[in-house]
């Protein structure tokens, strides 16, 4: 939530936004990482709800 706020994310679509990423997050795998362009150190610290 910290991170969409400080990203200028709408308060009312911050739930949803973080929802959808949460998402994405869970169900990465070889090929959206690298649609995403994605390193390993992009993921330090991320924790899933």
């Amino acid at each position: 939530m910290k991170m969409a706020a400080e990203a200028g994310v709408p308060e009312a679509d911050q739930e949803g936004v973080v929802a959808y990423v949460a998402e994405q997050l869970a169900g990465l795998h070889e090929g959206n990482v690298i649609r995403y362009r994605l390193k390993p150190s992009d993921l330090d610290g991320v924790t899933l709800p």
